[in-house]
């Protein structure tokens, strides 16, 4: 494809593009991107741009010094109106998705309950502790029976 539009452009060595020229000439397909190449490149020799006017310099620069000028809140505003937030909505969208995630993982432990105090000491036992005394004691006891 890039040797066919460098052909068309005029821009490949005489041997080189004789022979592929001879291969457009027997392959379909090559002759007719030749042909629509061919189409594109009469059509840019045919166009004429419009005049510029005589003070376009003096307008642009006006339109620049302008938007220069103008309050930070209409650039944002500018920049969000042509897309370039477009970008970052997938990015937004997967850290919402884990921060979601790490919510729901994170967010469901048990209280500690504390019971009433012995004798109001101030020495109480939680449920969660009480749970793992369990465990280990179970823990200690089976080991005994492998012994």
């Amino acid at each position: 494809m890039e040797l066919l539009l460098e052909l068309s452009a005029g821009r490949l060595d005489p041997a080189r593009a004789q022979s592929l020229t001879a291969h457009a000439k027997n392959c379909p397909d090559c002759s007719a991107f030749l042909s629509a190449q061919s189409e594109v490149w009469d059509a840019l020799d045919i166009w004429e741009p419009a005049p510029v006017s005589v003070d376009f310099n003096r307008e642009l620069w006006r339109k620049i010094e302008a938007a220069d000028r103008a309050p930070w809140y209409r650039k944002l505003m500018e920049n969000l109106r042509y897309g370039a937030w477009r970008p970052a909505v997938p990015v937004a969208a997967a850290l919402a998705f884990f921060a979601v995630g790490f919510v729901l993982d994170h967010g469901t432990r048990a209280p500690s309950v504390q019971v009433a105090s012995i004798s109001g000491s101030g020495w109480g036992v939680s449920v969660i502790e009480a749970d793992q005394v369990e465990s280990s004691l179970e823990d200690i006891q089976l080991l005994r029976l492998l012994e």
